[in-house]
């Protein structure tokens, strides 16, 4: 095999300009496969993608999916640890912008959610506990998965409190546990890395919630966890489409490549399988709508629909809430993002939100967010106001903290009426929205 010179480590405080760096790790791939006499063009041809797949590659916009990983190694006859120094994607634009961020670092930034309050003065954050305790796969097993419920009973101030001690808890246990179970350790590593990207991505801070998506990625490689770099690939597409803008088609092509790549990869026809391809159709259904696709967004809800049927169930596998009431949900979300209220409330209205299984407190509150924006639009303040306030007694945290939420209530506030919407006063104090 080749040996490959070290690429430049970037220290914490390192002030060298970002894009010299990223110059630097690019012309290392496009080195060595123009060495091998491969055009980009022969390249993307010989791998069957886009030839601007293999540039957003080079220029350190993108890293191949980890199932294209061994093709690409092949063709530039290097190892898959060479590879990954040909690609450093620790120091991408897309993974992280900080390259110096530790994994602790990640984290503190995911729990900022707790409104600004450093993860060192939350009352209980980062508590030691003893050893025995955090080498217990068991105890951290529930852990992880109890911060994961309180997760999608729009908990965030509690899940971003504990969240560091849960997360050095796994670490220790990848770190020192038996060899026996460090792929189960590595699982637990990943499942908590997921569990940042999402606040990270929920609060808006798209860069965290990628270099967090990144962390869930390289940890469920190390364990062969399909599913893991499913999820992984999931909030990566989130993270992506919250730095996006509504225009910037490069980042939403970079995220739907992601999303449709991870679910053409699951093949299997179990439970697992449908329900990991059917989150992410959902998410690409959405992205299809981002781009004013109407047709594709379509044919991908209908997509996910005979996979949630299939499944039959509302399930939560994974922490997806995959099924038939969760595609509903998606479909009005696409009809909000291509502006159709009309649509949105006609969907919304074949769907009993009180029949999803309990907890999943984030899950209804965005069905009562998209029903808002949907009234707001159509001058139904009332309504509007209604769903509101739905939103509030199922998820007061996500109110106070989502910005679609308390730009909705800035945009009634603009209007009020008082005495059509009374409620609505109360509402916007409470959400920090008036004073």
């Amino acid at each position: 095999m080749i040996g490959l010179d070290p690429q430049p480590v970037i220290v914490a405080g390192d002030r060298r300009d970002k894009v010299t760096m990223m110059g630097i790790q690019r012309t290392a791939f496009a080195a060595r496969r123009e060495a091998l006499g491969f055009t980009q063009e022969t390249f993307a041809r010989q791998l069957k993608v886009e030839l601007s797949t293999v540039g957003r590659w080079e220029r350190g916009t993108l890293t191949p999916q980890p199932w294209r990983r061994p093709r690409i190694a092949k063709l530039l006859q290097v190892s898959l640890s060479e590879l990954d120094v040909l690609l450093n994607p620790a120091g991408t634009e897309l993974v992280t912008r900080r390259s110096s961020a530790t994994r602790r670092e990640v984290i503190a930034d995911a729990a900022l959610i707790t409104g600004g309050i450093p993860v060192d003065h939350v009352p209980g954050a980062g508590t030691e506990e003893p050893l025995r305790h955090r080498m217990d796969h068991t105890r951290v097993s529930a852990q992880v998965a109890d911060l994961h419920r309180k997760y999608q009973a729009a908990r965030y101030a509690d899940v971003a409190q504990r969240l560091p001690s849960v997360s050095e808890a796994a670490d220790a246990l990848v770190a020192n546990g038996p060899a026996r179970r460090r792929r189960e350790a590595l699982g637990l590593q990943c499942s908590v890395a997921i569990l940042t990207a999402k606040l990270a991505t929920k609060r808006g801070d798209g860069e965290t919630g990628l270099a967090a998506a990144e962390l869930a990625r390289v940890a469920a490689e190390k364990a062969e966890d399909t599913f893991g770099l499913a999820a992984a690939a999931y909030q990566r597409t989130c993270a992506l489409l919250r730095t996006s803008g509504m225009k910037d088609s490069e980042q939403i092509k970079d995220a739907e490549e992601i999303a449709v790549s991870a679910a053409t990869a699951l093949r299997g026809q179990d439970p697992q399988n449908v329900t990991w391809r059917g989150a992410l159709t959902l998410i690409s259904s959405i992205i299809a709508a981002r781009r004013v696709d109407d047709v594709e967004a379509s044919e991908r809800l209908d997509h996910a629909d005979e996979l949630a049927q299939w499944l039959g169930v509302d399930g939560n596998i994974g922490w997806t809430a995959f099924g038939p009431s969760n595609v509903l949900i998606h479909r009005t979300s696409v009809a909000v993002t291509l502006h159709d209220p009309r649509r949105a409330l006609a969907t919304a209205e074949q769907l009993d939100i009180t029949a999803l299984p309990t907890g999943l407190n984030g899950r209804q509150a965005q069905f009562h967010l998209d029903s808002a924006w949907a009234h707001t639009q159509l001058a139904e303040d009332p309504e509007a106001v209604i769903h509101l306030l739905e939103t509030e007694r199922v998820a007061p945290e996500l109110v106070r903290t989502n910005p679609n939420a308390r730009s909705l209530i800035a945009d009634l506030l603009a209007r009020e009426r008082r005495l059509q919407v009374p409620a609505l006063r109360g509402l916007a104090l409470r959400a920090g929205v008036a004073v």
